[in-house]
């Protein structure tokens, strides 16, 4: 955990750098994808004001240490080891998240935004509590006179794999959860079959043409019977790469289609309503 410790606190100058590059890059995105430059310079402050507020969070929630002699010193540094190893998943997701998916995601369903700067802060905040609670000078010192056998440090480095092996294999679930669900959903569903019957689009594509893996957008399902969803993916043909857009909503368990739109190329207006052309 020390090696973790001092790997933030010797490159803390690059890491914030990346993080602001990651923000200013999602803001370049934005803007070419005919975001308004408001909205891109709105998600711009969030996502660093992120930054100071999951900090303020960490000296609250873990300060009460520093206040409260009760609170033993195991807990106080249980929850650091903690935060700072959760964290440190969450920015390595939240970096993948700011750049590829955003590049993913129709313009209509984008916002400017670093999730990558929140769990950064909690990191940077951990940190320092550690530090002042654990003197730095003497857990070198304790470090250096202790005696730690090849097995030890075999369990310690076993359990770190694990730990990050589980959050590792958790987010690829989460993220194979959310497309499973998007592919079996009814609007996906009822967008292949518009294409698989439009003669025009069946044309453009050709006869071997590759379904999405990767479908990005939104989906809301109440116990009403209502819903929305909005949702965005690539479809592969002979001409190169194609989009479908669509839009819609559910009512008294009936989903109502808004847009159901196959354009052609990727940031180009020659599209194919689908909905005018079912029949």
């Amino acid at each position: 955990m020390e090696k973790i410790i001092d790997f933030y606190e010797k490159r803390i100058k690059i890491i914030l750098g990346i993080i602001l590059g990651v923000c200013i890059l999602n803001c370049i995105i934005c803007i070419c994808k005919d975001i308004k430059v408001s909205e891109t310079l709105l998600g711009f402050g969030i996502s660093i004001s992120f930054f100071f507020i999951a900090w303020a969070m960490v000296f609250i929630v873990l300060g009460f240490q520093k206040i409260n002699p009760f609170c033993p010193k195991s807990i106080f540094k249980f929850f650091c080891y903690f935060f700072i190893i959760i964290s440190t998943i969450g920015i390595i997701l939240g970096i993948i998240n700011d750049t590829i998916i955003c590049l993913l995601k129709d313009k209509n369903d984008m916002f400017p935004f670093a999730y990558s700067t929140c769990p950064l802060g909690t990191v940077y905040g951990s940190i320092f509590l550690y530090r002042k609670t654990f003197d730095k000078d003497k857990g070198i010192e304790v470090k250096t006179n202790m005696k730690i056998t090849a097995e030890t440090k075999k369990k310690k480095i076993i359990k770190y794999v694990v730990i990050f092996g589980i959050g590792f294999i958790g987010a690829i679930i989460v993220c194979t959860s959310i497309f499973s669900l998007f592919k079996n959903s009814e609007p996906y569903k009822y967008s292949v079959e518009l294409i698989e019957n439009n003669q025009d689009v069946m044309e453009y594509l050709g006869e071997e043409y590759k379904l999405p893996i990767i479908i990005s957008g939104s989906m809301t399902m109440n116990g009403n019977g209502t819903g929305k969803a909005s949702l965005s993916y690539k479809i592969k043909g002979k001409n190169g790469i194609s989009r479908v857009y669509i839009d819609a909503e559910k009512e008294n368990e009936i989903w109502k289609y808004n847009k159901v739109i196959f354009y052609k190329e990727k940031g180009k207006a020659d599209s194919i309503d689908l909905l005018l052309n079912k029949e």
